[in-house]
């Protein structure tokens, strides 16, 4: 094969030129710009629990884009970055939300010994108030438990509530509840919360009340300096 001469070889050049010319102008979508920044800011959802968001919105966009670069391909291009804006989204967030679940179900602040309500119930046969020897070996410890407050006349400010297991309670049944799922919690240092239906989580010094103790309140007791 005779190689192309000079004149076939511009020939050439002006043929891919004119239609480099004459391919339509496609602009990015930015609906795939704003998937790929929710995505690259998909990280700050494990300092800041309102901000996982940012991964649901990085998928729903990304989503949103490929539809719309589908249905007009002559006009919008971006598929590429909606599809790296969707899986930083997916990956991010996901691990942003084990590293939350991790805070709230498992760990404990530092300087804190995480307890559960298993750990005050009392032995098989025994008393319903009487404390087991891990209660017992609680005494005095700084520890920390998640439970729900007890819903009272009071819902600002509030210096003094007692904390319960689970959300199926009312004052009608309160005398279901058994002594051992039952804990007087004083804040104190000045702390003040509000009623909330959430689940919370209280940190501080536990103590069981001395039959001897003539102060009223509740078998266990925890003066709290850390709330959640």
């Amino acid at each position: 094969m005779d190689p192309l001469t000079d004149a076939e070889i511009g020939y050439l050049d002006q043929e891919a030129e004119s239609l480099e010319a004459a391919r339509p102008y496609r602009r990015v979508s930015a609906l795939a710009v704003g998937s790929l920044v929710c995505g690259a800011l998909a990280w700050l959802g494990a300092y800041f629990e309102w901000l996982l968001i940012l991964p649901m919105l990085g998928i729903g966009l990304g989503l949103a884009a490929l539809t719309r670069i589908d249905r007009f391909p002559d006009e919008l291009t971006g598929a590429i970055a909606a599809k790296v804006g969707m899986g930083l989204s997916a990956v991010l967030g996901a691990v942003c939300l084990v590293w939350h679940g991790y805070l709230y179900f498992v760990a404990a602040p530092p300087g804190y010994y995480l307890i559960s309500y298993d750990m005050l119930k009392p032995l098989p046969g025994a008393a319903a108030d009487d404390p087991p020897p891990s209660a017992k070996e609680l005494e005095g410890k700084r520890v920390f438990i998640r439970g729900y407050m007890y819903p009272g006349r009071q819902t600002i400010g509030i210096e003094r509530f007692t904390l319960v297991p689970t959300l199926t309670h009312c004052q009608f049944c309160m005398p279901k509840l058994k002594p051992t799922e039952l804990v007087d919690v004083k804040l104190v240092h000045g702390l003040k919360t509000r009623f909330t239906n959430r689940r919370c989580g209280v940190g501080g010094i536990f103590h069981i009340r001395s039959p001897e103790d003539k102060e009223p309140g509740l078998l266990y007791q925890i003066q709290a300096d850390y709330l959640k």
